[in-house]
């Protein structure tokens, strides 16, 4: 049993080490994203409060349609301009293009808010990103692979290769999760001597001893980011072989009204929902099925609860208030799934989590690396007799 065992987790080590090497090291990074961004392009993302803007005397606990990986204690929103006024400031500065997403950075208020836009005639998915304290354009429309944070997650979920990329990558995420169960299992006795590492007794010994310590030690943080990625990914890909992946259609026109207001549909959405906050404003990017759907949850939420996991949604034309989902009332495993971006990113609690999520990233590589030369060791021929 053992030694199947032993055979399982060495082959699922070598098929898939350079890929979680991989998925770990831009994991690592992209716990820090926003911090990376603001110091590479920091033109782009930085903005400045205007004084006054203080940070609450309570920090409230807090937790992808867009990907924001922060969770940052909220300040005072009131510094922000209003809603409509940012739309309106954005669309005289992006002529030709229509906004059919938005990210408002209410907690990273030194983060420029993201917008997601569409040249009209085109269907390209752009982004740009837009001071919500002047309503100044930071960054023209650009893809956003071109940004870091866009092309570590390219790079994180899908291997550049799309569906395909995708299928893969959670096929890592699930080899991941069968490498921590069977590594636990086989080396369950460690525990007795785990903070135990033998120098001097040669290179095979330490590279034992540092693959064990190291798996041992993070087998509960890569099952659950293992499973989560692999989750995210396989739903993903299936949801295409089902239905299909229809193309964006060109967008030739706005999709909504000129005098619908976001305020006052966030005003109605959070009476209709005591606490609610629009996390993501989804305006209409389809003809054939347009809404304004304001995805978000009740603030303040549970360190485990997601940022967008209640909806509330409205006809783009005349405001009409059309759907509500509360997350409250969800089924259990929808509940369950909710909690998976704060504890797949670390964004539950604060920097010190932060920079544990980050070093735990970086636990699928060491596994790889000293896993690979435990293997080689093991296959290279004993040394003749002299």
């Amino acid at each position: 049993m053992r030694k199947r065992l032993w055979q399982l987790h060495s082959w699922l080590g070598l098929v898939a080490g350079l890929g979680l090497l991989v998925i770990g090291l831009t994991g690592s990074l992209l716990v820090f994203h926003e911090e990376l961004e603001a110091l590479f392009n920091p033109e782009l993302v930085r903005v400045e409060p205007p004084r006054g803007t203080g940070l609450p005397t309570r920090d409230p606990p807090a937790g992808r349609p867009a990907v924001s990986l922060s969770n940052r204690p909220d300040v005072s929103l009131s510094n922000r301009l209003p809603l409509d006024t940012l739309l309106t400031h954005a669309q005289r500065q992006l002529p030709g293009h229509e906004v059919t997403g938005w990210l408002p950075q209410y907690e990273a208020p030194h983060l420029a808010d993201i917008l997601y836009v569409i040249e009209r005639g085109g269907n390209e998915w752009l982004i740009a990103t837009l001071d919500p304290y002047t309503g100044k354009l930071l960054a023209s429309p650009r893809l956003g692979t071109t940004t870091l944070t866009g092309w570590l997650l390219d790079l994180h979920y899908a291997f550049f290769a799309d569906n395909v990329g995708l299928a893969v990558a959670g096929l890592f995420g699930l080899m991941l999760c069968g490498l921590g169960v069977t590594g636990a299992w086989m080396y369950r006795e460690f525990w007795k001597s785990f903070l135990t590492l033998r120098w001097g007794r040669g290179a095979r010994i330490l590279f034992s001893d540092l693959h064990k310590f190291t798996g041992i030690a993070s087998v509960v943080f890569n099952l659950l980011l293992g499973f989560t990625g692999a989750y995210w990914n396989i739903t993903h890909v299936a949801g295409h072989m089902i239905n299909g992946d229809p193309p964006q259609p060109k967008i030739e026109q706005r999709l909504y009204a000129a005098a619908l207001s976001l305020d006052a549909l966030a005003r109605d959405a959070a009476a209709r929902l005591p606490g609610f906050r629009g996390n993501f404003i989804s305006l209409p990017s389809d003809p054939a099925a347009p809404a304004v759907i304001f995805w978000g949850a009740i603030e303040p939420r549970g360190p485990l609860t997601g940022p967008y996991g209640s909806t509330v949604a409205y006809d783009p034309q005349t405001g009409a208030h059309t759907a509500t989902t509360d997350l409250r009332d969800a089924g259990l495993w929808t509940r369950i799934a909710d909690t998976f971006v704060p504890l797949h990113y670390g964004t539950f609690g604060g920097l010190a989590v932060k920079i544990l999520w980050c070093l735990g990233g970086l636990t699928p590589g060491v596994l790889a690396v000293t896993g690979f030369l435990i293997w080689r060791h093991r296959r290279r021929p004993p040394a003749p007799a002299s």
